[in-house]
């Protein structure tokens, strides 16, 4: 493939929007669904939002990424002292992966993103969180960046109406971040899992509505059922998040 650089994040038609899959997608050819895939397949876990260090490292060392820990001043700065700090580090070329703020993030020489902002931004622009505070850091390197050999492609969907029906309601309300996942497993055992947009799920937990904890499903048929009800729960609560 080609040697580890910075490029803007891929979602694809199975995107994932947490910022683990997304900052292995900006290494690598991966989806961001993908991405997510693969660190089901390795952890063994259900869902993907959140992820943890080992996770991720794990993920990117299943593409040949390597990830060397770098020292951090105590008590942890923010990232823009760190950012001020390791200005003579950054040097073209060099990859760092930073925990900071409970948020992954990539920084190579004065170039920034993650999965919130999703382009390839300035470490200077407005949107990066400067006064996070920065618990880790890696420097990534790896002279082939090359796709895992577990298999992360898309599974198929067979010709299902019900199928379709989901495609149609993600399709009509793009603006609810809705999107749902399938994953076949062993002895022909599949999950299903049903979902919005982060801040549709973080108000959802803040009114501790049963949608917060509600994503896996047995069936298309209940894939279908769950989105229409986060439709409804988004109809009544988007306003509120937007105008906040």
């Amino acid at each position: 493939m080609t040697k580890l650089k910075l490029k803007a994040i891929t979602d694809g038609k199975d995107k994932n929007r947490y910022c683990g899959p997304s900052v292995i997608s900006a290494l690598t050819d991966l989806t961001t669904g993908e991405a997510a895939r693969l660190i089901r397949k390795q952890s063994g876990r259900k869902t993907i939002k959140g992820t943890y260090i080992r996770e991720v490292r794990e993920a990117l060392r299943a593409c040949n990424i390597v990830s060397f820990g770098v020292k951090v001043e105590h008590p942890k700065p923010t990232l823009a002292r760190w950012l001020k700090l390791s200005k003579a580090d950054r040097t073209p070329g060099r990859v760092f992966l930073i925990a900071a703020g409970h948020h992954w993030q990539l920084v190579s020489g004065r170039r920034y993103t993650c999965g919130r902002i999703r382009d390839i931004v300035s470490i200077r622009d407005k949107r990066v969180k400067r006064r996070a505070r920065v618990s880790n850091v890696w420097e990534l390197t790896s002279d082939n960046v090359t796709r895992p050999d577990i298999d992360v492609s898309k599974p198929k969907s067979k010709s299902n109406p019900v199928y379709y029906q989901i495609r149609k309601l993600v399709k009509q309300y793009p603006e609810y971040g809705l999107f749902y996942e399938v994953e076949r497993r062993e002895y022909d055992y599949t999950q299903y899992w049903a979902g919005m947009s982060p801040e549709l799920e973080d108000f959802a937990i803040n009114l501790n509505h049963p949608l917060c904890d509600d994503h896996y499903c047995d069936c298309f048929e209940e894939v279908r059922d769950r989105l229409e009800e986060m439709v409804e729960f988004a109809k009544k609560h988007h306003s509120k998040i937007v105008s906040q």
